[in-house]
């Protein structure tokens, strides 16, 4: 149970780091809010220890965006508003994280702390490998028919570079909860983390390969998959009309979540 000066403080420091990312254009003004939610639910449910794997994971996730940035605006596969996190973004990928914080809350216990490492490597690895894999040198292919080669950016296509970077992030993660005592059995934490992690970017491809709407912009005419362009709602031409990237994002760290969990169980009962 934590003391009223520490909620205090705790609260103030939420604001301080979701401040700080407005102005170093992190995230937008509206995402403010958004961070703001997730930081409370995070540090309330599960410490600051918690919190500080979420605030790695955001900065890793703008630090992979930005990474030759100006290049993968070139391709088209760029984050829009220099790559800022607007609040659909924050709470597709850290929504779910918040949610099993909050459980935590009221029911605190190590599978759920499986559950979130799961959920954190997830959003992490995907980021990482959509914004690694939009440099690969050779064409990606999809992940329901690997014969096929698309564009960089296409949902659903796979590379060995994103691939990599999908583990990277996933083990930056571990390498900061295991220190910090996330598990009481520190044996758990890197499968735990990487299960997560890869099972979260698969997921995630698959989704984007079979059901992820995509569509095409009508003042532009230009591919996209964003339910608005150049101002206007595009037009859907495969996939489920509701299905977009971040329900795409919320589901796939559900898998991450899961798989953790998964490993955590197989671990205990061994």
């Amino acid at each position: 149970m934590i003391t009223f000066l520490e909620g205090v403080a705790e609260f103030v420091l939420v604001l301080a780091v979701a401040l700080a990312a407005v102005f170093a254009r992190a995230i937008d003004s509206r995402g403010f809010l958004a961070s703001a939610v997730v930081g409370f639910a995070v540090i309330y449910g599960g410490g600051v220890q918690w919190f500080l794997i979420v605030a790695v994971f955001f900065i890793l996730g703008v630090g992979f965006t930005l990474y030759k940035y100006g290049y993968k605006r070139r391709l088209g596969g760029a984050q829009g508003k220099g790559g800022a996190r607007n609040w659909p973004h924050i709470l597709a990928n850290g929504g779910v994280a918040s949610i099993i914080a909050a459980w935590n809350l009221l029911h605190p216990g190590q599978p759920l702390a499986a559950m979130f490492l799961g959920a954190v490597s997830a959003s992490a690895a995907d980021t990482a490998a959509t914004e690694l894999g939009l440099l690969s040198r050779s064409r990606p292919r999809l992940i329901t028919d690997p014969s096929k080669t698309v564009p960089p950016g296409t949902s659903g296509g796979v590379s060995p570079l994103g691939f990599g970077g999908a583990a990277l992030a996933s083990l930056v993660i571990a390498a900061i909860a295991l220190p910090l005592g996330m598990l009481r059995d520190p044996y758990v934490v890197l499968p735990a983390c990487v299960a997560g992690g890869l099972f979260g970017a698969v997921a995630d491809s698959l989704m984007g390969a079979m059901v992820q709407r995509k569509g095409y912009c009508a003042v532009c005419l230009k591919p996209t998959e964003a339910l608005k362009h150049c101002g206007e709602k595009t037009k859907a031409t495969s996939g489920s009309p509701f299905v977009e990237n971040n329900v795409v994002n919320v589901l796939s760290t559900v898998a991450g979540a899961a798989s953790a969990l998964a490993i955590f169980l197989a671990f205990s009962y061994l």
